[in-house]
Formats: C-alpha cells, structure tokens, sequence
C-alpha cells in the first residue's frame, strides 16, 4: 500500500506549514487511513439511496392509480433526499481523506479533519511512548490488512475508547493501514531516540 503509507517526505513543503515542525525536525512517514475504513459509510449512504426508490416500487404497486397526480411532489422530495445524500457523502470522504497520521524524528502527529473547513491536531513526542501495538480484527481488516493503531504514553493521551483505563494514556488511531509495520516502525523510532539521548 505505498499511496497510504508515504516515506521520502520533503519536510520544507508548504503544505507542511500548518505542522509548525520543530528546527531539525523531518517528517518519516505520512499515513492515510485504508480505503476499506471508508465502505460502511459508503453502504450505508447506499441503502439510503435504494430505499426510496424501493418504497415508491411498493407504492406504485399497491395504488396504481393514484400515484401519477403526486408526481412533482415525489420528484421535488426525491430530488431534496438526494442532495441531503449527497452532501452527507461529500462531507464523510474528506473528513475520511483529510485524515492524516504523520511520523516526524521527534513526534507522532494525528491531523484530524473535522468538516470542510476545520481540523484538529493531536501530537505525541516519541519519548512519551511506552509501548505500541496493533489490533486487526475480522476478515475485512485481515484480509486488507488495516486496522487500529494503539501507542501507550506516559501523558494523559487522547482517546474515547472506555476499555482503557488506568494511569497510562492511549493514544488510538483507527483504519490505519499496515497497522503491525507502523507499530515496529514507531518502537524502533522511539528507541533510536532515547538512544541517542542516553
């Protein structure tokens, strides 16, 4: 998958201001969310669309008469249903696209993309972090290879997940692809790191 996990990364870009990269600083990796993350939005958005057109099927059938003088209303809500349809999906792919994971020398940061017009940047320093793991389950995510990226910190860190309690933070990233190479890659990071400080 090198289109969702991108290495050689010019860190001067422009694109990057946004970043506010420390002097020295280099982003690694930057990481997409997988594709296969995005599917239960799209069907859903899809059984949304078919039921409409399966309820006027039902209708048509059961009042074969009457069903002809509702015309332009049917067609001016349909049309409306459709927009609101629409925009829903727009709006989904580029929170989903915009999600961006980038691994610097000193830090991993989550951009995540909230709306058109807002994001939100969550950031960990490599030496905060105590341990990483990975979680694939079920066959989409085996079979695709995606999954959740879990990073223990000694911070508070950033997470809604209630089955990780206790002292230490979670740091977790869903629908990250390659999640069990992201997770050494981190560890080896973040040893090389305090390595280097020791």
């Amino acid at each position: 998958m090198p289109h969702l996990i991108e290495e050689h990364i010019n860190s001067n870009d422009p694109a990057f201001l946004y970043l506010n990269l420390h002097p020295g600083e280099e982003i690694k990796y930057a990481v997409r969310h997988h594709w296969a993350g995005f599917l239960t939005t799209l069907l859903i958005v899809l059984a949304m669309g078919l039921f409409p057109l399966f309820l006027l099927f039902a209708i048509g059938i059961g009042f074969t008469n009457g069903v002809s003088d509702f015309v332009p209303i049917i067609t001016v809500l349909l049309s409306g249903y459709y927009i609101f349809l629409l925009t829903f999906l727009f709006g989904s792919w580029i929170n989903f696209y915009y999600d961006i994971i980038f691994i610097t020398n000193e830090r991993l940061i989550n951009v995540s993309q909230e709306g058109l017009l807002s994001r939100k940047t969550s950031e960990l320093s490599l030496k905060q972090v105590q341990n990483v793991s990975a979680e694939v389950t079920g066959f989409l995510q085996s079979f695709f290879n995606y999954g959740l990226l879990i990073v223990e910190t000694a911070g508070g860190g950033t997470t809604d997940d209630p089955h990780k309690p206790g002292l230490q933070g979670y740091f977790t990233i869903t629908d990250v692809p390659d999640p069990n190479r992201l997770a050494r890659v981190i560890l080896e990071m973040h040893r090389a790191l305090v390595g280097e400080e020791g």
